[in-house]
């Protein structure tokens, strides 16, 4: 066991309706990397702001008439926090698979548009839509990966080589629009 960590450990009951409430919470605890333990028990990683965003769900559940408990735990025993780790990691790596399957398909597309020499400022714009949006879910990746998976690196040279990509085929773009416009007709 080489750090010390703390963990926070939260336990809610919602009202049943409205269901919103209960959609919000879930949807919350899972954006900012929650474990269930079981169904309305969560572990996360103690950190200030993981502790500010538990402080904040804690007022709105009870807000709404709910009831919450929010545990700081010291230690685990050694086995139960490296499976708490793993669990983390593996949640972590299923979404880091998704997002490098996303940017493989990003790059096919950019690789297609190039041989059929597709070199438009319509692609470029639907292009940087779609890499704006895999920079946006990778960043959210990394908020909830606490403990540097397998992928982390991997996943990031994997966004580097979208955006390499892209501007590659937008100064291809350029030369081509460059040359159009620059004809006399």
């Amino acid at each position: 066991m080489s750090e010390k960590r703390k963990w926070l450990i939260l336990s809610y009951r919602v009202p049943a309706e409205p269901s919103t409430l209960r959609v919000r919470v879930w949807r919350t605890l899972k954006s900012i990397g929650a474990f269930y333990l079981q169904q309305s028990v969560c572990v996360l990683p103690l950190t200030s702001d993981i502790q500010g965003k538990a402080t904040q769900l804690q007022n709105l559940i009870s807000d709404n008439h709910g009831e919450v408990i929010l545990l700081e735990v010291e230690q685990f025993s050694g086995i139960t926090e490296e499976q708490m780790v793993a669990s983390f990691n593996q949640q972590r790596e299923v979404e880091y698979k998704e997002f490098i399957e996303s940017c493989n398909v990003f790059l096919e597309e950019i690789k297609k548009e190039t041989s059929i020499g597709n070199f438009s400022y319509h692609e470029v714009e639907e292009n940087e839509v779609e890499l704006v949006r895999l920079k946006r879910w990778h960043r959210k990746i990394l908020n909830r990966d606490f403990f540097q998976t397998n992928y982390t690196t991997e996943s990031q040279n994997k966004l580097d080589e979208c955006v390499a990509s892209l501007e590659h085929f937008t100064q291809q773009v350029y030369e081509e629009e460059g040359n159009k416009e620059g004809e006399l007709m």
